[in-house]
């Protein structure tokens, strides 16, 4: 072998033996050092409860005849407390231009039909009326004469969107949330707020929610409207830590 080819070998092997060498050096140091403890994850803030397991019955309908064989004779709650509009009905007709009033939190009511209404309509001049229609549900309110319709649905041509479920529970809410003490059901159910409720009770006592601060569910402050006033709650770790109440 030509002595120059062989040295050029031979340097190469023993390059070869140095980085295999170092190589195995730095798996054994490698497997030498302490096993890091993977970083834990971000605790959640919010902890789960007995009530967020709570379902209520829900109905399905999908045109006027099926929305009254879901619905007309069955006992309800209002769900969207202080803000569902109800209307005078007088003779089989709705006067959706003069509303009466707003249903408050959970009030009970029977439904005893379920009609559909053309809805008013104010165009501009050269603008085309597009025939909308109002699904009704006619009521009795506790304490006033005569019947009352509210609205849980509109209709356009064959379509059908319904919003009974948002509007009302179809089981007692006493019965779903039974597991809250006697003192929270007295204080929804004369409609009022008090510290230690928490977020669910305080809406089931005072109505939808009309405004809110930043911050996380259970750890903001909440503004609702009950009649003439309008009410304040601050809730720390889902707890109302503080109420205050201004009138209009």
């Amino acid at each position: 072998m030509n002595p120059r080819i062989g040295k050029r070998v031979l340097i190469v092997l023993v390059v070869l033996m140095a980085l295999v060498a170092a190589r195995t050096g730095y798996i054994f140091y490698q497997r030498s050092r302490p096993m890091k403890t993977p970083a834990a994850a971000p605790a959640n803030t919010y902890q789960p409860v007995v009530d967020d397991y709570v379902t209520s019955p829900k109905i399905f309908p999908y045109d006027l005849k099926s929305a009254a064989q879901e619905m007309v004779g069955k006992t309800v709650w209002v769900r969207a407390g202080n803000a569902l509009p109800y209307y005078p009905y007088h003779a089989g007709t709705a006067d959706l231009a003069h509303q009466a009033a707003v249903l408050p939190p959970l009030e009970k009511l029977v439904i005893k039909d379920v009609v559909l209404q053309r809805a008013p309509a104010a165009l501009a001049p050269g603008q085309v009326a597009i025939v909308q229609k109002k699904v009704l549900a006619v009521v009795d309110r506790p304490g006033q004469s005569g019947n009352f319709a509210v609205v849980v649905g509109t209709n356009i041509g064959d379509n059908f969107e319904f919003t009974a479920n948002d509007n009302f529970f179809f089981a007692d809410p006493h019965e779903l949330y039974k597991h809250w003490p006697a003192e929270v059901w007295t204080a929804i159910d004369q409609r009022q707020a008090k510290k230690g409720m928490n977020e669910l009770q305080v809406g089931f006592a005072l109505g939808v929610v009309r405004g809110a601060t930043s911050g996380d569910y259970g750890n903001r402050m909440l503004q609702y409207r009950s009649g003439d006033s309008v009410i304040n709650v601050t809730f720390e770790n889902n707890r109302a830590v503080a109420i205050v109440e201004n009138k209009d």
